[in-house]
């Protein structure tokens, strides 16, 4: 299958150089993602960055500030990406319920790999944003970050999904408030199936992955609440 070309959308302030435009700026992205999904955000630095790159530090601040700056960019180009995934599998269907289930199914299982960019390994992403989005949005500097478009991304894929939302019910008054609940639910039930799976209704006894059991789950949610 051919490749296609997608173009993501990150808001400038969050990086000091665009990585998108230069080989060392992809080879930044493709060697932070591999690194923080094998050592944890915590354990990473730029230095060890630039170890496994076989570069500088001072390479890798032309680009971005600090690992934060760099955790906000791989967060935002992230969820630019399934908003670009969700339209694409959802394109030409018209059953607003069809819709709504394809969306679930491609935000939790991440599928169609051939637009992903070869600097990208979208599932070691996945496993990043699983563990480590919510410290983009939770911290204490949230609203200036806000206002300077640091979460536009995740704002234009709540958008569509609570539209999507509309669409099987005019008149359900949450949409923005389920999507996000879908989204979140769409990260925390697998990381929670899999490490503290106490904490979920997690079947034992079937053969479904913790992503399908997850799909399942929110699809039930949503057929009940909608």
């Amino acid at each position: 299958m051919p490749q296609i070309h997608v173009t993501i959308d990150v808001c400038t302030s969050i990086y000091l150089r665009n990585p998108l435009d230069t080989t060392l700026g992809k080879n930044i992205l493709k060697h932070a993602i591999i690194l923080m999904d094998q050592i944890g955000f915590d354990e990473f630095n730029f230095k060890k960055l630039a170890s496994e790159m076989g570069s500088t530090e001072a390479s890798v601040y032309r680009y971005f500030e600090n690992k934060y700056k760099l955790l906000t960019y791989l967060v935002a180009w992230y969820w630019d990406y399934m908003h670009f995934l969700i339209l694409l599998d959802i394109r030409n269907i018209e059953d607003p319920k069809r819709k709504m289930n394809i969306a679930i199914e491609t935000l939790v299982l991440v599928r169609d790999n051939t637009a992903t960019p070869e600097y990208i390994n979208i599932s070691k992403l996945h496993t990043i944003v699983v563990e480590n989005a919510s410290k983009v949005y939770h911290n204490k500097l949230v609203d200036t970050l806000k206002k300077e478009g640091y979460y536009i991304n995740l704002q234009k894929l709540v958008n569509t999904i609570s539209a999507n939302i509309l669409e099987i019910n005019s008149e359900f008054k949450y949409p923005k408030a389920i999507a996000t609940n879908i989204i979140e639910l769409s990260l925390n039930n697998e990381y929670y199936i899999e490490h503290l799976p106490g904490l979920t209704d997690q079947d034992t006894t079937t053969h479904l992955s913790p992503r399908k059991q997850t799909i399942e789950m929110i699809k039930y949610y949503v057929d009940r609440i909608i």
